[in-house]
């Protein structure tokens, strides 16, 4: 029951988002879809071993606030790929692997005069949806789910390619302190940006 309810307060929150400019009187601002990279940090198997990586994709809205500052929520998918070992005692084969989704709002603050090639860096927190297996040949297959709030931070680049399209690409470090070890990893995106 508790995740059904986060799953409504989630959906209440992006659909709030997603029809707030329509009742807005000023710009609305642009939606991005990215894809890229996403890898995990070395504490988050059993054996101190990294996840190969794996794929993300994603979206999120921004509205600007200021000629600098903006607001926005994101909505992702990133699967941190796989690890597989041997147990030397044992000789018991163990595979790991695991992926994130998270919707979080979150703050840009763009660098220049926001005309042509820019910076940005951001900021967000929100709900992280952590999903890992194990999948061992002695004990079987475990399967676990946590729903934790978890933060990012980054930075990138934006350049424009039309009057009101621009292109980006962005590194966002993600913490999410889930039972045991915390879930920390990296993405690499690149995206595309629509003036709406």
């Amino acid at each position: 029951m508790k995740r059904i309810s986060t799953l409504v307060l989630v959906s209440l929150f992006v659909a709030a988002f997603a029809f707030a400019p329509a009742v807005s009187a000023g710009p609305v601002g642009s939606l991005e879809l990215n894809l890229g990279y996403a890898k995990s940090s070395t504490e988050v198997t059993p054996n101190n071993d990294a996840m190969g990586g794996g794929v993300g994709f994603g979206a999120s809205y921004w509205k600007g606030v200021s000629p600098s500052v903006s607001w926005g929520a994101e909505v992702s998918y990133d699967n941190l790929g796989s690890a597989e070992y041997t147990d030397a005692l044992s000789s018991s084969t163990t595979k790991v692997s695991g992926s994130v989704f998270r919707v979080n709002p979150a703050v840009r603050y763009t660098f220049g005069p926001g005309v042509g090639t820019s910076f940005y860096a951001q900021g967000g927190a929100g709900w992280y949806n952590v999903s890992g297996k194990v999948e061992d040949s002695v004990i079987g297959n475990v399967d676990d789910s946590q729903s934790k709030i978890g933060f990012n931070f980054g930075a990138g680049v934006n350049f424009p390619v039309a009057p009101t399209t621009k292109m980006n690409v962005g590194l966002n470090y993600h913490t999410v302190s889930t039972e045991g070890e915390s879930t920390n990893y990296v993405n690499f995106r690149a995206g595309i940006g629509f003036n709406m």
